[in-house]
């Protein structure tokens, strides 16, 4: 889905774990696969949707990233795994951003599929840097968080980290409405999504729907994207109407 070039040795070392026919991948090979990516997306057939970098600010900082890629057959996202070299393996919750994980207990591998549930394993990535985060406040968040009785700060992350977290229990709402309407990559949320549904969450948008892929490159929805556990979806959005 995306036609990205890019040289971030980290990237390359994360994404030569991945075997082919029991080969392992070069660079060359890596950045060969990505440049092919040219397709519309769709409704019908099959198509990788790849987000080699998920959380460019992130990455850039030396913060949390994601490398996310889906399988899209028939409109409908059926698999995915997703790399968040950055993410501790201790829970987040635990953690709340401030500690500082061992470097062989940092980095973290998520894969799931239709049917089959959610796993998460070490990616064995080498890094201790502490989680930080530079997102711009959204007042909506805070309001719906509060007619929902959370009391906690939000854990703030950046890229598809905030699904990958959400699925194995580090909070249970992951919200976003913008300030102005704007486009939704499907990139940024395919691989993420199904991670969520299929460790039993919800992932809709700000009307209840099910996001939509199969509209091409971007997500047909309305409004905002709600990520929620199945006991607090139907409080979530009763709290957004009012507010709306």
């Amino acid at each position: 889905m995306r036609m990205i070039k890019f040289n971030y040795q980290t990237h390359l070392d994360v994404l030569r774990r991945l075997r082919f026919k029991h080969l392992l991948l070069s660079s060359d090979d890596v950045l060969k696969a990505i440049d092919s990516g040219k397709s519309e997306g769709g409704p019908n057939g099959r198509h990788w949707i790849l987000d080699p970098i998920g959380g460019t600010r992130g990455f850039i900082r030396g913060e949390q990233y994601a490398i996310g890629l889906a399988l899209l057959v028939e409109g409908k996202v059926v698999l995915a795994v997703m790399a968040c070299p950055k993410l501790p393996l201790a829970s987040t919750a635990v953690t709340n951003n401030t500690h500082k994980s061992s470097p062989e207990k940092m980095g973290c591998l998520f894969f799931g599929s239709v049917g089959s549930g959610t796993y998460v394993q070490s990616l064995n990535v080498v890094d201790s840097s502490p989680v930080k985060s530079y997102h711009t406040p959204v007042p909506i968040h805070n309001t719906i968080a509060k007619k929902l009785g959370i009391k906690e700060s939000p854990i703030k992350i950046n890229s598809q980290t905030k699904y990958a977290a959400l699925s194995r229990g580090d909070g249970e709402v992951y919200l976003r409405f913008t300030r102005k309407p704007r486009p939704e990559s499907i990139w940024n949320h395919a691989a993420g999504s199904i991670l969520v549904s299929e460790a039993g969450g919800k992932v809709t948008d700000a009307e209840g729907n099910p996001l939509d892929f199969s509209k091409g490159k971007y997500l047909d929805y309305k409004r905002g994207i709600v990520v929620t556990t199945q006991k607090l979806i139907a409080k979530a959005f009763e709290s957004g109407k009012r507010i709306h």
